[in-house]
């Protein structure tokens, strides 16, 4: 990326002149290629990492590039560090409107019964509570100001896979924190989304499964997940509450469906449900869930929900 890259290329460029924002974890990876993007359309950047020295390397390059941005090492793991990296955005730039989690540590820890417990507590601390302690401490900001755009990065492995129990827990945690916060901050201004990235990083390099790690590598670059990025934390962003993977080039949607399910009413016991079990899965007249009450509307009689 040369200088060039950082000026604006046509009017209808997608900018962030007047945004102050926070990326955490990025030093390297997909957190340090959010950040060029971010500063590369006049965002000003606090680039975040635990590694003072990477942290400083991605903000040394992004200055150097005619961009703005400022190297923080707070850590994401405790409430101090996350108030101080807001700190570090409030008094450097003066405000703080954009917020992207990157930040975590290892990525999937194996079989159940051989990952430790350790390594489990590591995973979902950086992952899921280091996450929610960034979005806690810039929520009163943004709420405030009645304007935000938080980015959350969960994964398609939230869906579950073999090999990572550890990683997937986190990671589904994650998808329910994005639709929570989306919707606590849909009278304030606030879009929060969250990004589900394929990109050939250091966590993905520890996926058990040889072929997969060389797929990745081979097709999945980390800079080809930054525009997803750039599109849900811009000032337009088209949605809310809502799961996007991404990666090579393709941005698709993840979301959640709820069936009518089967009805036997009060006096229906196991058995008649296993006869009706059809009735359960079949997924005609499905509708998205993008609230835990989206399940309720299917409740007749007394068990009716109240609307």
């Amino acid at each position: 990326m040369n200088v060039a890259n950082f000026e604006p290329k046509t009017s209808d460029e997608l900018r962030f002149d007047d945004k102050v924002a926070i990326v955490t974890g990025a030093g390297r990876g997909l957190g340090r290629e959010h950040a060029l993007m971010l500063a590369s359309r006049g965002a000003r950047v606090v680039v975040n990492d635990v590694n003072a020295e990477h942290a400083r390397i991605t903000a040394d390059d992004i200055v150097a590039k005619g961009g703005i941005a400022v190297a923080d090492s707070n850590t994401v793991a405790t409430p101090e560090g996350t108030d101080g990296i807001v700190r570090t955005a409030i008094d450097s730039f003066g405000g703080l409107h954009v917020l992207l989690n990157n930040a975590g540590r290892f990525g999937p820890g194996g079989l159940i019964e051989d990952a430790s417990l350790e390594l489990m507590t590591t995973i979902v601390h950086t992952h899921m509570v280091g996450t929610y302690l960034m979005c806690r401490a810039a929520w009163p900001i943004l709420k405030a100001q009645r304007y935000g755009r938080v980015l959350i990065t969960a994964s398609s492995a939230a869906i579950g896979n073999n090999g990572m129990a550890a990683y997937s827990m986190a990671k589904s945690g994650l998808l329910g924190l994005t639709r929570s916060l989306a919707i606590e901050g849909a009278d304030h201004g606030i879009k929060v989304n969250a990004l589900m990235p394929i990109g050939y990083t250091r966590s993905a390099a520890l996926n058990p499964n040889p072929d997969t790690r060389a797929w990745m590598e081979r097709n999945f670059p980390p800079h080809l997940c930054a525009a997803a990025a750039v599109v849900l934390l811009h000032d337009s962003a088209p949605a809310s509450g809502d799961f996007f993977p991404t990666g090579a080039g393709r941005t698709a949607l993840i979301g959640s469906i709820t069936t009518p399910g089967w009805n036997g009413g009060p006096a229906a016991g196991p058995e008649d449900l296993r006869a009706h079990w059809d009735e359960v899965t079949d997924t005609d007249g499905a509708v998205w869930m993008r609230h835990s009450r989206d399940d309720l509307g299917f409740y007749t009689g007394d068990a009716a929900f109240p609307g």
